[in-house]
């Protein structure tokens, strides 16, 4: 195995940083691509670790890697491409808006097609997994051939459960303070499950907003045409004891194949006793997406 902790810049100019391994025996055609979610970092999941084997076991290169919403705020170095000039933008989840992830991916799979890599999968965990799809949504699909979601998240639907009848009002404070200028503003403990700034909240939240994507609860969605447009096979993974999504997990698998109604394949697999971050069942996570690769690719 050969291990590098890796750097690159996205095309917006900021450093995002990764661990890549890599068979035996140099790059392989074949990468893994891991995203994380919300706040998270690209090595805080012990997952991760399992993956990573699983990945080389089958002759595949692996990257997990930081986008720039890691951690809950960040000071990520920005490089201007043409003059060199550094400065600092400070972001991280309490900050980040949702559909720069796309900049974000796509310099990773960047850096896998420069160690060598024409295939690619796409995995994310959580916010992470939006990402993944929203990525492929974009136009991100050329070279990709799989799809690996780690308990995606329904956020729309696990949102207006949490709040019922003040889902408006929070969404109008955060609106409300984006039009004085305040958008950077925490907003009050108690609307949302993590520190979160108006803009990003209003971003998640906001109607027409990418990340009602997977609401397959449809309390704010008929229509899925991210979903729809998958069009390579897809591991779903969720855990029975996961916050992410409403409803019991094997409803939640079925309905979400329901939705990836062009995927050539769908496999789906839930995880008893496991938590939303997979804690004590991370081999199991490795075994599964192990099995997975080996048939499937």
């Amino acid at each position: 195995m050969r291990g590098e902790f890796c750097r690159v810049l996205t095309e917006d100019g900021l450093e995002l940083q990764g661990m890549y391994v890599a068979p035996d025996g140099g790059a392989s055609e074949m990468t893994l691509v891991h995203t994380h979610g919300l706040d998270g970092n690209f090595y805080e999941n012990r997952f991760v670790d399992h993956v990573a084997n699983a990945c080389l076991q089958n002759g595949l290169s692996f990257i997990t890697a930081n986008n720039r919403g890691h951690d809950y705020i960040s000071d990520l170095i920005r490089e201007n491409p043409e003059s060199g000039e550094i400065t600092y933008s400070q972001i991280g989840g309490i900050y980040e808006l949702f559909e720069e992830s796309v900049l974000d991916i796509a310099a990773w799979v960047g850096f896998a097609r420069s160690r060598g890599s024409k295939k690619f999968i796409i995995q994310g965990h959580s916010h992470g997994a939006l990402k993944a799809i929203y990525y492929l949504s974009k136009g991100g699909a050329e070279g990709v051939e799989g799809l690996v979601l780690l308990s995606p998240s329904d956020d729309f639907g696990k949102q207006r459960a949490s709040l019922g009848d003040t889902f408006d009002d929070a969404l109008a404070l955060a609106e409300g303070l984006i039009s004085e200028g305040k958008g950077l503003e925490v907003l009050p403990p108690g609307i949302f499950h993590y520190p979160i700034s108006a803009q990003s909240y209003y971003d998640i939240y906001r109607p027409g907003s990418p990340l009602a994507l997977f609401n397959v609860s449809r309390t704010d969605r008929s229509d899925f045409p991210e979903l729809a447009g998958v069009k390579v096979p897809v591991l779903m993974i969720v855990g029975s004891v996961d916050e992410a999504f409403l409803g019991e997990p094997d409803e939640f698998l079925r309905t979400s194949h329901d939705l990836l109604t062009n995927a050539p394949s769908f496999e789906g697999s839930v995880l008893l006793g496991a938590p939303h971050n997979y804690l004590g069942w991370d081999e199991e996570v490795g075994k599964t997406i192990g099995a997975w690769l080996s048939r499937t690719f």
